[in-house]
């Protein structure tokens, strides 16, 4: 179940917008060019797929779900941005990336930006399941 609008921060609004920046990035460039690429392309679409799952479920009531959500994302962003990285510079399981063109730099500002605010929401999420676990057992 999706959080009221209400009971959403602005920070988790952020970072479930930049991932969804990184969805749209990384399925416009499938649909442009990169499905032609064997393993890259499907490492796009997956992508794009994943980064539209997490936002969602970045927005769960649950705090595991959004716990998680945090943490797949960071792994997600992370890859993407390693990714990057090597076919700009070499070679990424056959693609090489001759320049940085537009795509590139919004999904590469995203990523960087969404890291540390899911960093500091996952810290929230988890400090909070910590205080609902001690205060139970307490009780």
């Amino acid at each position: 179940m999706i959080m009221p609008s209400s009971s959403i921060s602005r920070i988790r609004l952020a970072a479930v917008a930049l991932i969804a920046v990184i969805a749209g990035v990384h399925f416009e460039q499938y649909v442009d060019f990169i499905n032609e690429v064997p393993k890259v392309g499907v490492l796009f679409l997956l992508n794009a797929a994943g980064a539209a799952a997490i936002a969602f479920a970045l927005i769960s009531q649950e705090r595991l779900i959004r716990l998680a959500a945090a943490v797949g994302a960071v792994g997600l962003a992370g890859g993407s941005l390693i990714s990057i990285i090597i076919a700009l510079s070499g070679n990424f399981l056959g693609y090489s990336e001759p320049t940085l063109r537009l795509p590139i730099v919004i999904a590469i500002v995203a990523e960087a930006l969404v890291i540390p605010l899911l960093l500091g929401l996952a810290r929230t999420d988890a400090s909070s399941d910590a205080s609902v676990v001690a205060s139970a057992s307490s009780n």
